[in-house]
Parts: C-alpha cells; structure tokens; sequence
C-alpha cells in the first residue's frame, strides 16, 4: 500500500487545520453499549453506523475533536476531525473513524483524508436516499474536490445550477485485489421550476482500479488507462481479462431525481436513486431497480410527529437479458474485483446487499443482492426532554434467478434521545429486532452516553 502517500495527505491537511484552528477546539466522547439475545446483533443495531459496529456483543468508545467551518468572511476557511474508535467485543479492534482536513476558497472546498458523508432526511432513511452510497461502511481515505453549495450557470439567470465532485481515494483494506484505487465524480444539476418547487437531476459514478489480483495479476494503472476508467471507455490491449475489454475497472454508478417542494406548513422530498454498472443499466434496461422514497417534514418540530419517511428498494430485475446469452448485472459484485462493492466487510450501498463471510479477513463480494424492502420513518418529541426516532422495515430476498429462494424480514427499530441541561452528557437507548426467515430471530438493545463541548 501507498502508505508515505496516505501520510502526506493526513499531515499536510491535519497540521494546516489544526494551526489554523487552536483557539476553536471542540470535542465529543461517546460510551455505546450493544447487547442482543443471539451472538450477533440486530440488522439495525449495527446497520449504517459508519462500519463502527461489530455485529456481536460490545462496549464502545469513540473520541473526537473536530472544527467547523469559521465562516468569517476571510479567503481561506478551514474545518478539521480527528476521531478514533476501538471497542470490546468477541473480537477487539482500535482504528481511525475520521481523519480529515478541510479547506474552502469561496464555493470551492477541498477534503484531505477519510471524511463521513452528511446524514440526509434526518437518519431516516435505509440507504441515506443513495442506493450505492449509504452510511453503512467507512469511509476511505483520500482527496475530494468539490463546490459546497451549487452554482448558478452563467447563462441560466438563476433557474439552473450546478453541483460537483471530483475525487480520487485508496481502498486500505483488505481485499482480494490489494491496493486498488476508487475514483469518484458526480454532476447534480438543479432547476427552480417556481417559488416552491425545484427539480434536481444527478449522477453519481465510481470506478474501482488499478491494484493486484493473486489470480489475475497486476491491473493497469497507467494514465492512458486513468483516462480510460474515468470516460469507461474499453480495456483494450491494456486488458488481461475479458470483463475488462467493456469498460476498463469496476464501475457503479447511480442516477438521482429529486423534487424539493417547500412550503408554508409543509416541505416534502421525492427522490428515484437508479443504479447501474454497464450499459443496459446507464439505458435503464434494468427498471425498475431503484430505491424510490417520499420525506415529509411537518414544520412542527415539538410535534410528537415532526419528519415522516417511506421508503422502496427493488433490485429483482438487474438487466435480465430476455436472451440466455446474455448475463444478468449482478449488482455490487465483479470478477476481478472480486470484494466488490464492499469496505472493511460492509457493503457501501444499501445495507440490504448482503456481503459473503470474510475468509481470512477478504470479503469476496456481495451474497444476497436480490430484493425488495419497504421502509416507514417517524421521527418526534415525545416530552421536552425526549425525542425518538423509530422505523419498521420489511424486506423479501429472493436469490439468484435459477434459484428456488424467497425469504422474508420484518426488523423493527426505536431509538429515544434524553437531553436535560441538568445532566453533562446526552443519553440514547433504543432496540431493535429481527423476525423472519432470512435473519435469525433476535432482540437487542443498546445504551449510549455522549459529552460534547469546546476547550
């Protein structure tokens, strides 16, 4: 691994943010216990939590100090985090959750190091309204180039803008082709189609490259080839394997649609996250997998119902050729690239895609990627001091398609927040559970203590 690489990245974004920020310190410590009836947890009890879970019995701790933006008006704004996470479980582990160094120019802001992605819709959603890009594994290390906020087109005069990304990161962990690359862009166009409603139209695409195979040997990694993965263009000579000629890298993508519509007494968001892999995919020949979710927020956020969400994932049809020659897509997983989809053991896209059992700590790809799953939301106060979040989740695995499989899983979930100024730390309990035929049978439960402030 490139590990003097990595180094450079880290040092020059933390010791730059941190001089920068010594007087604007803050702090977070969070002791989390996760106890089930089963040696493994709850789908939700470890589900999108970042990769910071083990999926058995545990106490946890993580450690933080971060800065934010200044938003001071000055030239040159920096944000910092530093967070480390290591817990007690059938196996213990101590490892880097954020490390991150950020600086922004105007709208334009550039990210050092392994940074977590926002949380949209107010957690409330399965797959973080991204069906390859949800919150359930860590994040990688590396550079992200992007706009914060949109930018309106010169010739649009106000009623288009746009928004994007350019980045490229390391695969650190361990996989079965070691040392491979991830590039990352994205382009989101939004349109204001009047004083309350706005359209926004995206894509996302990443490419996994470059690396050494055991079985396939080393993947090209030159910058003709660079250029190639980030265009998908094919393999070509620089190919030593036939999945390769169609698009050199494995690629997965994701088209977005959203409508934004804010009103008086009610904001809602309808959002269509479509994936693809190849082309029947980026020519929707694999409708209707997508996930397809509706987000109300009431405008009423002491109301014992403040932000409702449902949410529908489908990936049964994955460009089923109506021709026997020719291959279904297979979603998240790939021949060469044979860990797939996958970070650390976790699958980075919906949670749903379930991951094969590691062997010798090298995930070999995603085993479940067949679905359908319903999701409802609630999020409220229920006293001054409390608030919940809660959501039922039902999801139907059917297997590959010459497979005589179809097994059903209800997961409930339901999380309160204590906060009282009495107190110096904000308390969390909540459960979850697992019935059906897919997962075991289980009931867990989990208690969290977190104290934040600023030194």
């Amino acid at each position: 691994m490139k590990i003097s690489l990595f180094k450079r990245l880290f040092n020059l974004s933390i010791i730059l943010c941190v001089i920068s920020q010594l007087q604007a310190q803050n702090y977070s410590i969070e002791l989390n216990s996760n106890v089930s009836a089963k040696e493994s947890l709850p789908f939700f009890l470890r589900a999108n939590k970042f990769g910071a879970i083990p999926n058995s019995n545990n106490i946890l701790l993580n450690t933080a100090i971060f800065s934010d933006f200044k938003n001071s008006g000055q030239l040159i704004d920096f944000s910092y985090k530093a967070s480390i996470t290591g817990y007690v479980a059938d196996k213990n582990d101590v490892f880097i959750n954020e490390l991150y160094g950020s600086f922004l120019i105007n709208n334009i802001q550039v990210d050092l190091g392994s940074k977590n992605d926002n949380i949209q819709f107010e957690g409330l959603s399965v797959s973080n309204g991204n069906i390859i890009k949800s919150i359930n594994a860590r994040t990688y290390p590396g550079i992200n180039i992007k706009t914060k906020n949109y930018i309106t087109l010169p010739f649009a005069k106000k009623w288009l803008s746009a928004k994007v990304n350019y980045a490229e990161y390391f695969l650190n962990d361990k996989r079965v082709v070691d040392n491979a690359g991830l590039h990352h862009k994205s382009l989101y166009l939004k349109s204001v189609l009047n004083s309350k409603l706005e359209l926004i139209i995206g894509l996302d695409h990443y490419v996994q490259w470059r690396g050494t195979s055991e079985e396939f040997g080393k993947q090209p990694s030159s910058f003709k080839d660079y250029l190639k993965i980030i265009s998908g263009s094919e393999g070509g000579e620089s190919s030593n394997s036939g999945e390769q000629v169609n698009a050199l890298g494995n690629h997965v993508g994701n088209y977005l649609v959203q409508l934004n519509h804010m009103g008086k007494q009610l904001n809602w968001n309808f959002y269509l996250s479509h994936p693809f892999e190849d082309a029947s995919g980026r020519e929707l020949s694999n409708y209707p997998d997508a996930l397809y979710g509706l987000f109300f927020d009431l405008k009423k956020p002491n109301s014992i119902i403040s932000h409702v969400l449902f949410e529908y994932q489908h990936t049964k049809h994955q460009g089923r050729a109506t021709s026997p020659n020719k291959l279904s897509d297979n979603y998240f997983n790939n021949t060469i690239y044979q860990s797939g989809w996958t970070y650390f053991g976790n699958t980075i896209g919906s949670p749903f895609f379930v991951p094969k059992d590691p062997v010798n700590g090298i995930t070999n790809g995603i085993a479940q990627s067949r679905f359908s799953s319903f999701n409802l939301g609630l999020k409220g106060v229920l006293t001054t001091n409390i608030q919940y979040k809660t959501s039922i989740t039902f999801t139907n695995y059917v297997g590959w398609f010459n497979e005589d499989f179809s097994e059903n899983q209800f997961s409930p979930y339901l999380e309160l927040f204590y906060k009282n100024n009495k107190i110096p730390f904000d308390i969390s309990v909540g459960t979850a559970a697992d019935f059906g035929d897919f997962l075991p049978t289980n009931v867990g439960g989990f208690i969290k203590l977190t104290k934040t402030g600023a030194f």
